[in-house]
């Protein structure tokens, strides 16, 4: 263990003073109204860490002092991004890093590689040519060479140097020779051969500088998905139907096989004393053998779905393993005697099963690839989440909460990809989506969101499990929105071809196509109470409907422009919609009649949002501005001028009190409405913020949305 400076005596009493004080306020809390006047004091402690208890402490209380006194306190100093959401444009299979610790290698569905520096998240270079799949990366141990295998049959191997910056590795050459699938490949510890395994039954050896096969060993009666060298390079174990095997490189002999797993075995690898064998399989468990015995020393279970990837820690006393049940575990192996279910850590935030693993040279850090498209780097000693390197490979356009406040989603367009390099936690990505999202909707009971994409097709997803639920096909165009009924039984989705679909969750089926609109419906909103939906065309028209019979109840014309949002008031009562017209109109939709007008914007009108009571709307501008609208007089409040690009989204508070604005100038901003001051400014996204959202439940977490790709969710935890 590393030797770490003794603190001063004073700085470990000054610790100690703190803890005491927080461990204080933690049971004066729950001793009537006394104790919580001593909690609220502790607001202004001269103490942060005192503060930050405090406001964790009060910040579900429901008495009225403790709102009053949250309503002056500024929380979000506090805040970090806690959670990131993105990766490659599909998902990753496997992630390397290089000997001298700066760089790391992802392979991934969408047939690239991509190097990253390991110690500041920038993308390097992204290697292409396979024209499949890339299953596998490894670096040679003297740090020359890359080797990738594909889907394609082939491997290639790639040369590293690190000075030829931007082209930082360039194709050596195309080994052929396996007749499907490379799944796995790995370099000898003196650099000299390569070694694949493959979904031809078969393991291949590879001269590196001359690129000949060597040497093909046979006896695997199903696909070889995992190879791993010694520690002397004498001898290889491999993995795969669901047998373990160990082989003599010299003589291409197998010297013994291990059988017990009940499926597949997706990976093997060897303690760094070459005396033990871990092996992952599809059965959900984790199996240590002694190399000289065929009997398994152990057996590991926890994991709730297949073990995808298993590696030894450096100096041999961790045990890694990577699961399609979303998480990582870390196990002590050192005595050889293991409980089945002890695993010391699970480290949680990808969002999709963990594909693969490596190990930095300093032995402290840990990489995983995963599904979700991210890698993420942890700490070994802590098990904290150092740094996300990925971000999703198109546009973040949308964002939204479940009604719990608890999961969030993301909608997504565009083509280019940005990086992410703030760290945090990933609770759930929905993969599957064949083109752009251009809208997402959750439904009221939190079990399901739907997407809209750019395919004119529409999914229903499971939350919790991330599974493609339903499949719902029948606009001739890309659907542009997407709503559900408050009892979470209907959708609407609005699209380019003009209609808007009723659709039957339980069933799956189209109720019934709305026709009307004569341009694209790009909004659409359910009544919170009654079967009426609204919708907002580039007509510059709202219509309203009966949802019970498809009957159009009314239009309403004002508009001189595409209509860019319409949302009911929380009570019902009041239609708005703003409009690239620059105005936002309000309406008593039941009436047809056009309320008032708001005008004051000198450009088009991106976002509105209601307040809790409905007596207020914000509408962010193309101008750069956020204007505050009186409902009751119809007149402006204010103007918070302070971005210094378009505001492309607004959203209040659930309190009220604060509001959220998402810029083009890729910042974040949270505003006391009170004081129509700035409190917290946050930049972590590199492009246009097109989207902002407080969770619905509480206000403790926002979430933004960017064109850099990414969704990220900031919060105090």
């Amino acid at each position: 263990m590393a030797n770490h400076p003794t603190q001063p005596v004073h700085a470990k009493a000054a610790i100690a003073d703190i803890e005491a004080r927080i461990d204080t306020l933690t049971t004066t809390v729950k001793q009537g109204s006394s104790g919580l006047e001593q909690v609220i004091k502790a607001l202004k402690d001269e103490s942060e860490p005192v503060q930050r208890a405090a406001y964790l402490l009060l910040r579900n209380r429901p008495e009225l002092e403790v709102r009053k006194a949250l309503q002056d306190y500024n929380p979000y100093r506090f805040f970090k991004c806690i959670r990131t959401m993105g990766g490659h444009s599909s998902r990753i299979y496997s992630v390397a890093i290089s000997p001298n610790g700066r760089l790391v290698a992802s392979g991934s569905n969408d047939n690239t590689i991509k190097l990253w520096n390991l110690e500041t998240g920038e993308e390097l270079g992204i290697l292409s040519g396979h024209s499949d799949w890339v299953d596998s990366v490894a670096f040679s141990p003297d740090g020359r060479w890359l080797a990738s295998g594909s889907g394609d049959a082939t491997l290639k191997l790639w040369t590293i140097n690190e000075e030829n910056s931007p082209k930082i590795a360039s194709l050596k050459q195309t080994l052929t020779g396996h007749s499907r699938w490379v799944t796995s490949v790995t370099f000898s510890p003196d650099s000299q051969l390569l070694v694949s395994g493959s979904k031809d039954n078969t393991i291949k050896l590879w001269n590196v500088e001359t690129g000949e096969e060597v040497r093909t060993l046979e006896g695997h009666y199903d696909w070889v998905y995992s190879v791993a060298f010694s520690s002397d390079g004498k001898q290889l174990v491999s993995g795969g139907d669901s047998t373990v095997k160990l082989w003599n490189l010299d003589t291409g002999e197998e010297l013994q096989t291990f059988t017990g797993h009940r499926d597949w075995v997706y990976s093997v690898a060897l303690s760094p004393d070459g005396q033990q064998i871990a092996s992952g399989s599809e059965d959900g468990t984790i199996k240590l053998w002694s190399v000289s015995d065929p009997k398994a020393i152990a057996t590991l279970t926890g994991h709730t779905a297949g073990v995808n990837a298993v590696t030894f820690s450096l100096e041999g006393r961790l045990l890694i393993s990577a699961s399609a049940d979303d998480t990582v575990k870390l196990w002590n192996v050192e005595t050889g005697k293991i409980p089945e279910d002890s695993a010391l850590k699970t480290l949680r935030g990808h969002g999709e099963w963990v594909s693969s693993l490596a190990i930095a040279p300093d032995g402290r850090r840990l990489i995983s690839g995963s599904g979700d498209r991210t890698l993420k780097v942890w700490s070994l000693e802590s098990g904290e989440e150092l740094r996300t390197l990925g971000g999703d490979a198109e546009w973040v356009d949308s964002v939204v909460f479940t009604p719990d406040g608890q999961m969030v989603g993301s909608g997504s367009g565009g083509d280019t990809a940005k990086w992410n390099l703030h760290s945090g936690e990933e609770l759930r990505s929905l993969s599957g989506i064949s083109s752009w999202v251009e809208d997402i909707a959750v439904s009221p009971d939190g079990t399901r969101v739907a997407s809209g994409s750019e395919d004119g097709l529409v999914k229903i997803w499971s939350l919790n499990s991330g599974v493609l639920a339903i499949l719902l096909s029948g606009h001739s165009e890309g659907v542009w929105s997407v709503t559900f009924s408050p009892d979470s039984k209907l959708l609407a989705s609005g699209s380019g071809d003009e209609t808007i679909k009723i659709w039957n969750l339980q069933t799956g089926k189209e109720i019934r196509t709305l026709r009307g609109h004569s341009y694209r419906v790009d909004a659409v909103a359910m009544h919170p109470k009654l079967p009426i939906l609204a919708s907002g065309s580039a007509d510059e028209t709202i219509k309203l409907w009966n949802l019970d019979t498809g009957v159009e109840i009314s239009t309403l014309e004002g508009h001189s422009d595409a209509v860019s949002s319409v949302l009911f008031s929380p009570d019902g009562e009041s239609l708005a919609s703003s409009s690239m017209d620059g105005t936002i109109k309000l309406w008593n939709w039941n009436a047809s009649e056009e309320l008032g007008t708001l005008e004051g914007h000198a450009d088009a009108v991106n976002s509105i949002s209601f307040s809790p009571t409905g007596k207020t709307i914000a509408s962010g501008c193309e101008d750069g501005t956020i204007k505050l609208w009186n409902l009751l007089t119809f007149e402006e409040r204010g103007t918070l001028c302070a971005h210094s690009e378009p505001v492309n989204s607004v959203a209040f508070s659930r309190d009220g009190y604060q509001l959220a604005s998402g810029s083009a100038d890729s910042t974040l901003k949270i505003w006391h409405l009170r004081t129509g001051k700035e409190f917290r400014m946050f930049s972590g996204h590199s492009n246009w913020v097109n989207a902002v959202a407080f969770s619905p439940a509480t206000s403790h977490f926002i979430v933004s949305g960017s064109a850099d790709g990414t969704v990220k969710v900031w919060g105090v935890e």
